[in-house]
């Protein structure tokens, strides 16, 4: 709890946090502001996840790219424009619709592409600001632990600029919170402060270090089990003829992840975990949700199986930074959302197609083992990694 009470009595740390978190509110509310945007203007399910399909694609490739600008060039620039790329994207998105569906499917893979990399620039800013060990460890928690907010809130902010604006609320809200976060994260003076680690010859690549891709490759299949949530609580949810379930298994793997990340951050004075272990015990957790359990038992284990989601990513990011280049900080950090995110976008591809052929409990168990197991493979993948 001290080293918890240090990094949030630390100059700039709560509005590091706050800024970075409002930044990123995008994230969890672009993709619902799509479908509330095209369904809205009559447009079919097929187009909306398509041109959500495409603003997720964008992200994950920008974020690197970006990110690797950034260990270049410095935080604000990069951040600044990206900012303004993304901003513009969604506004033509918003006025496209569904009338001019190729300007639409360009604006949402621009959108995606100029996010701005507040993630790996907030993460490769704590050793300046806190700077390391447990205050470090802390850190990441605290990180890991308070992006769980976003996803909470962000649906809702998108249903709500909805209300408000009518059917292309939610893509302009897209464009207040991800503007005013990012501008307000860049006037803070931690990145403008920052500096690129001074590297000679070519800097390269973290693709280029077999440790570190090892590494992405593990937390792409750690993405597996949660991208698999969101399908696997539907089915549940429609197996039991009660929509609103899906919301509150979401909800309940989310309160999981948030506990566990604030309690990692409050006791971040004992050993750091060993990524296999917790790899694993991700794995563990999501199996008994696939027994046939009414809701009453089920809910409590869909927050439990979000409490080892914190652990895993905070000892990522801490390996991530032990292992790699400080020339290659940002991009690695980059790197690492975007494999989860992949593992992410494919597991509920994958998990969509298996609901749709099978009955609803028999559909959740399979794809609740599977995600099970591809995180247990991100456990042995990580045993050659070392701890966190």
């Amino acid at each position: 709890m001290a080293q918890l009470r240090a990094v949030l009595s630390t100059p700039q740390v709560p509005h590091l946090l706050a800024f970075a978190l409002v930044g990123r509110l995008p994230t969890a509310m672009s993709a619902l502001a799509v479908l509330l945007l095209v369904r809205g203007q009559g447009g079919t399910y097929t187009l909306a996840g398509g041109l959500a399909a495409l603003l997720t694609a964008g992200t994950a490739v920008g974020q690197p790219l970006l990110a690797r600008v950034v260990d270049r060039r410095g935080q604000p620039a990069v951040l600044v424009l990206a900012a303004l790329v993304s901003s513009v994207a969604f506004v033509v998105l918003a006025l496209a619709g569904v009338g001019h569906v190729g300007v639409s499917a360009v604006a949402a893979a621009v959108a995606g592409l100029g996010t701005p990399p507040l993630e790996p620039c907030l993460r490769a800013l704590w050793p300046d600001v806190v700077g390391t060990g447990p205050r470090l460890q802390a850190a990441f928690s605290l990180d890991v632990g308070a992006q769980e907010v976003v996803y909470v809130v962000g649906p809702l902010l998108a249903t709500a600029g909805v209300a408000l604006l009518g059917d292309a609320g939610g893509v302009l809200a897209c464009v207040l919170f991800g503007a005013a976060g990012t501008l307000a994260f860049v006037a803070l003076r931690a990145p403008r402060d920052w500096r690129p680690t001074p590297h000679e010859g070519r800097r390269g690549t973290p693709l280029r270090h077999p440790v570190l891709v090892r590494l992405f490759v593990a937390t792409l299949a750690c993405g597996v089990p949660v991208g698999a949530l969101a399908v696997v609580a539907a089915a549940y949810a429609g197996g039991r003829h009660s929509t609103v379930l899906t919301g509150w298994a979401l909800a309940a793997n989310a309160a999981g992840a948030l506990v566990a990340g604030l309690y990692g951050a409050a006791h971040s004075e004992a050993e750091p975990p060993r990524l296999a272990l917790a790899a694993a015990a991700l794995a563990g957790g999501y199996v008994p949700l696939a027994l046939p359990l009414p809701p009453v038992a089920w809910l409590p284990l869909a927050a439990l199986s979000g409490l080892a989601l914190p652990v895993v990513l905070t000892a990522v990011f801490s390996t991530v930074q032990r292992l790699c280049p400080p020339a290659l900080l940002t991009e690695a950090n980059a790197w690492v959302a975007t494999a989860f995110g992949l593992g992410a976008a494919g597991a509920a591809s994958v998990a969509g197609v298996v609901t749709d052929r099978f009955t609803a409990d028999v559909a959740v168990a399979a794809v609740v083992l599977g995600a099970a197991a591809a995180a247990a493979v991100a456990s042995l993948l990580t045993g050659r990694v070392g701890s966190g």
